[in-house]
């Protein structure tokens, strides 16, 4: 280790001789000839002599670090240094320690890829887990709803119907968390999985609504659907378009008063070439000091403490997907009177 100290520091020490033996014959020869006229003149000298080996070393150790030099500076400006970072590892080190910095600085690196990528071979068997069982999950689901369906149209007794509407209702809860599971999983294969179209807006609220229509009969809640615009057509991803849509229904009915004939409405205008749709329900509202946290993901605030079966990653799953399709989600609510989703679309973002 010493030395490679030493050895790193050679011409650093050539050069302290050289001046030094300079400088002493400078003074040798200034008190061999001395003159008091020219002892000013020749410390004038000696300082101008110290200052020209100083830049020559500082011009030779610069040449010699020149290329690793501009390597680091192209790095600092690039959010993601892998690419330089193995060029780095090629570029010429202009002494040993160098060497054996650029030598850590480049098993730091394969480690650090080795670890993604075992990160990524990890998260990929994951994915593939979580579609499988959503998949394998789906086959009971169906199968209980079915059994529940079958049930009623046996049984007459109004306990017997009361306690399988209940076994269907917790079935629905079911089905809906392991919806919001599978694309969950999905989001991060959102580019595969697009296509980019003319969306009736009409027609895919009230695909929407039809799907939960028995849980507006149960809870007595009544859709309202007024379309503003003369076409209400956008263009979106239906599909995708259908999950965002699905989840803000899902809360309007959640945090709706339950027998009361209360309404959700859906509400489609245009502003220019600018098309909204308004989903609005007269529920429990959100707290304000909730309001700004709604959309992160796992957050369910004071209504999610209410609400058992709140996870908090409906609104966040809505909004990141509404980000993806170039969609804007936002929120407006008052405690107690009930909350306001806007989805607004731009013409042709997609």
């Amino acid at each position: 280790m010493i030395r490679d100290y030493l050895y790193d520091r050679i011409p650093l020490i050539l050069l302290f001789y050289g001046n030094s033996f300079l400088i002493i014959l400078v003074a040798v020869l200034t008190i061999y000839f001395a003159d008091t006229d020219s002892v000013a003149t020749n410390m004038i000298y000696l300082l101008v002599l110290t200052t020209f080996f100083l830049l020559i070393g500082l011009v030779i150790d610069f040449m010699r670090r020149r290329a690793l030099l501009k390597r680091i500076a192209k790095m600092k400006n690039q959010p993601y240094i892998s690419d330089e970072a193995r060029k780095l590892s090629v570029t010429p080190a202009p002494n040993n320690e160098t060497a054996h910095l650029l030598t850590l600085i480049q098993r730091a690196e394969d480690h650090f890829e080795q670890q993604i990528e075992t990160y990524d071979a990890e998260r990929r068997q994951h994915d593939v887990f979580i579609n499988q069982w959503v998949h394998h999950m789906k086959t009971p689901m169906s199968v209980i709803s079915l059994l529940t369906q079958e049930g009623k149209n046996q049984f007459n007794d109004a306990s017997v119907k009361e306690l399988l509407n209940d076994i269907h209702d917790e079935n629905d809860r079911f089905r809906h968390g392991l919806e919001l599971m599978l694309h969950l999983a999905r989001l991060d294969h959102f580019s595969l999985d697009l296509h980019a179209e003319q969306v009736d807006l009409h027609l895919i609220v009230r695909d929407v609504i039809n799907e939960e229509k028995r849980q507006f009969i149960r809870k007595k809640l009544y859709p309202e659907v007024t379309i503003v615009a003369d076409e209400p057509t956008v263009y979106s991803d239906s599909k995708w378009l259908r999950v965002i849509l699905h989840q803000l229904l899902l809360n309007a009915l959640r945090y709706s008063h339950a027998n009361e004939g209360n309404k959700i409405h859906f509400h489609v205008s245009r502003a220019g070439e600018n098309t909204t749709l308004f989903v609005q329900d007269h529920g429990i509202g959100i707290p304000a000091h909730d309001t700004p946290r709604i959309f992160e993901p796992f957050y369910t605030g004071d209504n999610g403490r209410k609400k058992s079966e709140s996870t908090g990653m409906g609104l966040y799953l809505a909004r990141t997907i509404a980000s993806k399709l170039g969609h804007s989600l936002t929120a407006e609510s008052t405690e107690g009177e009930g909350t306001t989703m806007r989805l607004e679309f731009q013409t042709k973002t997609l």
